[in-house]
């Protein structure tokens, strides 16, 4: 099965290039600009956090510039993976892989994005420390993170204390 739109959940089809460019298929596109008055990826782009777009599953649907840039990725190698994936969780590594293992059921990140999805309540600056599987990174990562829901998605924030965003 190829990707679908986070919307409608329509398959999106075959991809050009290979990568997905958005994941909102044309119809729910159209009507998201038509509602906001402009695209997603330039709403999520215009704004000056590190911003994730995931699903209830934890996908990421997109992500914007400042996100890419605190991963040091390209948005290629965030879209359609797992938060886990994504943030490279050493939790994500283990044979469960992500959201499968003792260890997710107490992760701050997830607790805080199945919380806005079931309530709808958004959650600001929630304590979060990751379990880093980065080569010459501490293996415990703090975070600060920030949930809210925006239709059948959840917008989410990701900060490192004392850095600022």
């Amino acid at each position: 099965m190829g990707p679908r739109c986070v919307w409608c959940d329509k398959e999106l089809g075959p991809q050009r290039s290979g990568r997905i460019a958005h994941a909102l298929c044309g119809r729910c596109s159209e009507s998201f600009v038509f509602q906001m008055g402009v695209p997603l990826q330039t709403l999520i782009d215009s704004l000056p956090a590190p911003i994730f777009v995931v699903d209830n599953n934890m996908r990421v649907k997109a992500a914007n510039r400042e996100g890419c840039a605190l991963l040091k990725k390209g948005s290629e190698a965030v879209l359609e993976q797992l938060g886990g994936v994504v943030f490279e969780c050493a939790h994500a590594q283990l044979p469960e892989g992500c959201g499968r293992t003792v260890h997710c059921s107490g992760c701050a990140i997830r607790r805080s994005v199945y919380h806005t999805w079931e309530t709808g309540e958004r959650l600001v600056n929630v304590p979060a420390t990751l379990g880093s599987a980065r080569p010459g990174e501490a293996s415990a990562i703090a975070l600060l993170v920030s949930t809210e829901r925006m239709g059948d998605v959840i917008l989410l924030e990701v900060e490192r204390p004392g850095r600022g965003v």
